[in-house]
Formats: C-alpha cells, structure tokens, sequence
C-alpha cells in the first residue's frame, strides 16, 4: 500500500506522463485516418485513463501492462469511432508485451487466468462476429483486455463483460433510434474494461 503522500505522488506522475502521451495519440489517430481529432479530449481521457491505471493496478508490471493496453484502447477506440475499424497494427503488437509484463511478476496462478480469460473472451467474440454482430478487430480486442482484466480476478473480467453489454445496448439504442444500423463496439468494450477496473476490487472485498 502507497502512503498518502507516495500515491498522490504517483498520481501526479501519471498524468504528466499521460499529457506527454497525448500528442503521439493523436497523430496516430489522424495518421490512421486523415482526420485531426481535437487534443483536448484525448489528453483528457488519456490522464483519466492513467489515474485509473494508477489507482487499480496490482503492481508495477501489471500497471505497465495496463498502460500498454490502455495507450492502444485509446488511439484503437478513436479510430474505430471514426472508420468502424479497430487496426491490427497497433492491437496485435501489444499482445507480447502485455503477456511478456504478465509472465514477469512470476504468479503462474493469475497467467493461466489470464489466458483463460483471453481465450473465453475471443471465443465469445468470435461467436458474435460469426453472427455478423461484431467485427474481428472486436474479437482480437477481447482477448488483450481479457489478459489484463482476467490477470488481476475473474471477477474483473465478468464485470467488463457485463459493463460492455450494457454501455454497447445503450448506444445500439441511441443508434438504432437515428435511425443507423450500425456502430463501432470497441470503445463500449473499451470503458467496459475500465468500469471493471474501476469497481471490481469493492465486489471482491
């Protein structure tokens, strides 16, 4: 446990390597997609991101891995927001380096839930895209947030589960309501995940 003093330190760390972070973000996004999305939102999901990282992480190598996937869920939710594309190029990489982060704290116990996560998360995914109701960039996305999440509890993986259903069958409403058909799901996965995050160590105590 953090001191009050060391975690408000951490905190303040955080968010300034997240303000640093922000405008490589960007250019990414704009890269992948020729538009020029505003610097202010993304700074302020990158920081509020980074806190909640800093916040719930279980360790220095989990935060690492956390971060990693919260960098790419970040430029990935933006691209997909604007192509309806989650990018194999920036999903796929990450994969090695989050399990590599995982592999390193050493606890052979919360790896093979991770994987076991993973595996269950890009199986059910990859049944709702045989049904045409996700794409595959979404079934790659699962299993990286299934590592991550499954990592720190099964608990956390079931309420992003659960979180991503209920934000995605909001916006499937409010779309279906303008009357569209179709939408990007990786950012309801994607703050799914960090709901999880957020509130999962109060269900385990």
């Amino acid at each position: 446990m953090y001191e009050g003093a060391q975690f408000a330190g951490l905190l303040l760390a955080s968010a300034a390597a997240a303000l640093l972070a922000a405008p490589g973000l960007r250019r990414t996004v704009e890269a992948a997609t020729a538009r020029r999305p505003d610097a202010l939102p993304i700074a302020a999901v990158s920081v509020a991101v980074a806190l909640l990282i800093a916040w719930r992480a279980e360790g220095a190598l989990h935060a690492l891995a956390l971060a990693a996937v919260g960098a790419t869920g970040i430029a990935a939710g933006w691209i997909d927001a604007y192509e309806r594309r989650l990018p194999d190029v920036l999903v796929l990489p990450v994969y090695p380096v989050v399990a590599a982060l995982l592999l390193g704290t050493g606890d052979a116990d919360a790896m093979l839930r991770a994987a076991a996560c993973a595996a269950a998360g890009m199986a059910l995914y990859g049944i709702g895209c045989a049904a045409g109701q996700v794409g595959f960039g979404d079934v790659k996305l699962a299993g990286l947030l299934g590592l991550v999440l499954g990592w720190a509890s099964w608990q956390a993986a079931v309420v992003a589960l659960a979180a991503t259903v209920l934000i995605g069958g909001g916006q499937a409403a409010v779309v279906m309501a303008m009357g569209r058909r179709h939408f990007p799901y990786g950012p309801a996965m994607l703050a799914g995940a960090a709901a999880a995050l957020a509130v999962t160590p109060w269900i385990r105590n």
